[in-house]
């Protein structure tokens, strides 16, 4: 048997994740250009000496953090760091940048935009296009012994809620990253909540205890089988969560699959002992 494990690498330069990838790469390298520009001119008036080494120096110093023994960046949020994205023009047009009167001006910009749009024909093509979507998943659900959503929706995050086979579960992906949490139960943590408007048109707020369960799978949207419709959505989470629960009760290769898929030449779909299905495909 050899000493050390056999490495094998597998190329996903083509895939959305290497994309979201080059993308971030994209703008960490504009932020980083940007806001050396601007120390640079900061410390110019100033009258520091060589001003675009000390960008340099300032910028790596705040911003640069590395692994002591690979030397590879920690891209840990406690450390501070540069913009991965170009929003508010990477920081340089945030709205804190502005007036009342500009910011209020901005968002009836923004908003007049957003009624029109929804006022369009494109509007309608895409409203009957996600009715048929709900229509195509209510049809699904229909047919599903055990399965009950009761909410869906949205992008940043989209969350689902619902239950499979009597356990409750949460869905939330954010970001290109999913996971799925089961057997919801209180959290002891509470959340303030819009209830309602007063007489006065002042909002009326309310609290709203915060449900936890266990964490039984998560990974990015690039995963087989997670789908662009409703359906398919739904039939990824319903079959990720049956998966674990068939694991929990399969005790031969429960934890290490390793073994036997080394054996088979192929990823284990199914418990040669029992029988049990252990991967969604």
């Amino acid at each position: 048997m050899d000493p050390e494990p056999e490495l094998q690498v597998t190329d996903f330069s083509g895939s959305p994740a290497a994309e979201h990838r080059e993308r971030t790469a994209r703008a960490r390298s504009e932020a980083r250009r940007r806001y050396h520009t601007h120390l640079a001119a900061v410390f110019d008036q100033h009258g520091v000496t060589a001003p675009e080494d000390l960008a340099d120096a300032a910028l790596d110093a705040l911003t640069v953090r590395r692994y002591i023994d690979s030397g590879e960046v920690c891209r840990c949020s406690c450390h501070p760091r540069l913009p991965e994205s170009d929003l508010h023009d990477y920081g340089f047009d945030c709205v804190c940048s502005r007036t009342l009167a500009e910011r209020r001006r901005a968002f009836d910009q923004w908003h007049n935009a957003i009624k029109a749009f929804w006022q369009s024909p494109e509007d309608r093509r895409i409203t009957e296009a996600e009715q048929a979507a709900e229509a195509k998943l209510q049809a699904w659900l229909a047919d599903q012994q055990g399965v009950i959503v009761g909410s869906h929706g949205g992008l940043a995050p989209e969350q689902w809620t619902g239950q499979v086979d009597g356990h409750s579960f949460y869905f939330r992906e954010r970001h290109g990253e999913w996971r799925i949490e089961l057997d919801l139960r209180p959290s002891g943590r509470f959340v303030r909540t819009v209830a309602g408007t007063n007489n006065d048109g002042s909002l009326r707020y309310g609290q709203r205890e915060l449900e936890d369960g266990d964490v039984i799978a998560e990974g990015t949207t690039t995963a087989v089988g997670y789908g662009t419709t409703p359906v398919e959505r739904a039939q990824f989470i319903v079959d990720t969560i049956r998966v674990h629960l068939d694991r929990q009760a399969c005790p031969h290769y429960l934890n290490d699959l390793s073994a036997i898929d080394a054996l088979l030449g192929a990823d284990t779909r199914w418990c040669p002992a029992c029988g049990t299905r252990l991967r969604t495909r």
